[in-house]
Order: structure tokens, then sequence, then C-alpha cells
């Protein structure tokens, strides 16, 4: 039996996590509908649905939003072809930086050094935390700047090459008002937080953050009293402002003490602000900010003042992940790794082979991309099945014959 490739354990997960929760919500909202396969295309995955027509058809016509809130998409489809109902689930873009493969590429770094992106060159763009000399980071950046998904790749890079013996890692998120449920498809996040390298699990609104920086603060102290550095805990929090507007004295000044010290007990902070313009944020940026990865900003005097010296570019990025890291004086423009949902899931221990490469023809991004070898034409389409509520790859489904499918309003 062949050994299955990581390209095809990577799909064979993706349709496993999605079959479920397509049956999750068919089985909460009782209908009477099972999926017995489908067809994977490069911009589109069909899922066949087993259906008694009457039962079944009006009540799936009616789960539109929980269906793609399960699934994450904005858009979801139903069709009928030869009698044959579809689910029909849009794929997402490929990033034009997969973490996985960006680090698959690079050589073993040094300990506490993570690729977190690509310049123009194609170069990889690091982020490092191995001694008090690296201080903190602060990202910052309006809405759709890809500063969560930032958040997301420095965690899982940093568990992906660290032992838990050099590193500890802590997520933060003050802007959960502990009346709406955490899901993570509102919440990033959430994710992390089934990373062994997690000090506890991820802690979401204004109090629970406090604590645990109270915590950390104390830590802090007695770190620098026995001289401790290790293991390096890395504090990741996004939403800063927030916890600096609703935040009372005690925990801004832990905040406070963790950036002006935490760096020399080997305690760092990774701060995502949403709100760069905010004037809670001036007294943050001058203690011990060493490193700031600024992302689109519409404000060339807010990037100014976020970044310390003056930086028209911000305002011409596109945003969804393109950024410049400031370190004093020196500027690098980069295009930020990305991991997805289904990736994070797959396994976080593996490195993946390098895929092959993207055709030039696909729509042009000046964006900055990994490097590839010679291009290959467009995947081929996969037909899967269904059997004992595990999926089963099978060949390409023949191309052409296919009765014309009647699009339903869903």
């Amino acid at each position: 039996m062949e050994q299955e490739s990581s390209s095809e354990a990577r799909l064979r997960h993706q349709l496993d996590v999605q079959s479920q929760q397509i049956s999750r919500v068919l089985t909460h909202h009782r209908v009477p509908a099972t999926i017995t396969g489908g067809t994977v295309r490069s911009r589109l995955v069909s899922f066949e649905l087993q259906t008694q027509i009457a039962a079944g058809l009006e009540k799936i016509l009616g789960l539109k939003r929980d269906l793609g809130s399960a699934l994450g998409v904005g858009d979801i489809g139903l069709t009928r072809n030869n009698g044959q109902w579809r689910l029909q689930v849009p794929q997402p873009d490929d990033a034009p930086v997969p973490l996985f493969r960006l680090m698959a590429a690079m050589p073993n770094g040094a300990p506490m050094s993570i690729p977190v992106g690509v310049d123009e060159e194609g170069q990889p763009v690091w982020l490092r935390f191995a001694n008090h000399r690296h201080g903190h980071v602060l990202i910052a950046g309006e809405v759709g700047a890809g500063k969560t998904s930032l958040l997301r790749t420095i965690a899982t890079a940093l568990a992906l090459t660290s032992r838990q013996a050099q590193c500890q890692l802590q997520i933060l998120d003050p802007a959960w008002d502990g009346t709406t449920r955490l899901h993570m498809t509102d919440y990033p996040l959430l994710p992390l937080g089934y990373l062994p390298h997690m000090m506890t699990d991820p802690a979401f609104g204004v109090e629970a953050c406090a604590s645990l920086l109270h915590f950390l603060a104390e830590e802090m102290t007695y770190r620098r009293r026995e001289r401790m550095t290790l293991p390096r805990i890395v504090i990741l929090m996004d939403h800063i402002t927030t916890y600096l507007e609703d935040g009372g004295a005690q925990p801004k000044s832990d905040l406070y003490r963790l950036l002006q010290y935490g760096a020399q007990a080997g305690i760092h902070l990774v701060l995502a602000a949403d709100r760069p313009d905010s004037p809670l944020l001036d007294s943050t940026l001058k203690a011990s900010i060493t490193m700031r990865l600024i992302g689109r900003l519409s404000d060339a005097a807010v990037a100014r003042r976020v970044a310390g010296i003056s930086l028209d570019q911000a305002t011409r990025l596109y945003g969804e992940g393109d950024f410049l890291a400031v370190a004093g004086e020196d500027v690098t423009y980069f295009q930020a790794a990305y991991v997805s949902d289904y990736e994070l899931h797959h396994q976080l221990t593996e490195l993946n082979h390098l895929a092959r490469p993207i055709l030039l023809a696909q729509p042009y991004s000046a964006r900055p991309r990994i490097k590839d070898n010679p291009a290959k034409a467009t995947p081929p389409s996969r037909m899967f099945t269904m059997h004992d509520g595990s999926v089963e790859l099978g060949k390409n489904p023949p191309e052409s014959g296919e009765a014309p499918s009647e699009k339903l309003p869903f």
C-alpha cells in the first residue's frame, strides 16, 4: 500500500472536519440527510447529500447561516444534478505565504527565532525572543490588516520550533464582554489553547487578562531575584487598547512593569493594537518596544506616531497580511506567513513538504510569495466517498458529460 502524501493527508483531514461540521449542523436541526461523498475542485468542494426530499430539503434551505458559520465561509450553495443534491462549499484562496511551507524551507534557526514572513526579495523575515535585547513587539494596524492572524502565526511557529522547557506561551484577549459564546469564528486565537506550550487556557475578558498579567508580574519579580530566564514566556495579547481603556490602575501597572523589566527575566510581550490612534498607546510605545510590525494605516500621522519614524508607506499597504517591520530606523516590507484552521488542526508538529508552485497565469499580486520550482497545471478534481464516517479519496472524476445543475436560491 502506497504511503499517503502530505497533501493528501491534509486534504483528507479537511474533508473529515468539514463533513463532521456539516453533519453536526444537520443533526442539531434534525434534518434527515447524510453525506455520501463528493468532489474536490480547485475553487469548490461539493458534498453529496442523501436525503428524503420532502422531509429534508426545506429544512436544509433554512440552514445557510448555521452551515456557513460552522464551515467558516460566507456563502454556500445547494444544487441538484440528476436527482443528486450537492452542498457546495467554496475553497479559500491560497495564502501568499503558508507558514508550514515557509518553515519547511528554512534551515534550523537559532533558539527562539522564527520566520514570520518573506520580504520583497523572497527572503525570510525573522522575529527573535532569544534574550532581553529583543524586548517586546507591537503589532498595529486598522481592522483587516492581519494582526490577529500574525499573532496565530507567531504562536504556532514558536510551538513548532521550541521545546516546552525553552518556551511557554499565553494568549490574552480582553475584548470579550463575557456575554457571548466563545467561538473560533469570532475569536481566532481560541484554537491556540490546544498548543502544548500554553501555560494555561487562553484568557478572554479584561478581568481574566488582568489576573494573568498580575501573576506574570509576580513571576517576573521572582525570576529577577533568582536570576532566571528559562523557560522564556511569550505573552500574545490582542486588542491591547481595550485593556488600557477598561483595565484599572493595578492592571495597567502590571503591564507597564512587564514592559519595563520583563525581557530581562525572559518574559516577552507581543501586543496587537486595533486602534493605533488611541492616545493610551503613547506611554506603552515608550516602554521597551524594540520591534514594531505596522499594518495598513490610512493616517500617515498615526503611522508616524506608532512607528516612531516617518512611515508614509503604511498608507499604501494592501491589508490582509502585509506589514512593515520597524526596528529603530530600519524598515522592511514583508508579507506575513499564514496558518489556516485546517492546517492548525491537522498537525502542528510536522512540517509540510514544499508544494508545487502557482502558475503566473493566476491573478497577479504584488505581495511577496515563497519562490517555487517550475509551475504546474491547475490541480485536477478529486472524488471522495464516505464509509463508516471516514473519508476515502478516489480518482479524478470525468471532466465532461455531466448534466447541468439546478441551482437553488440558497
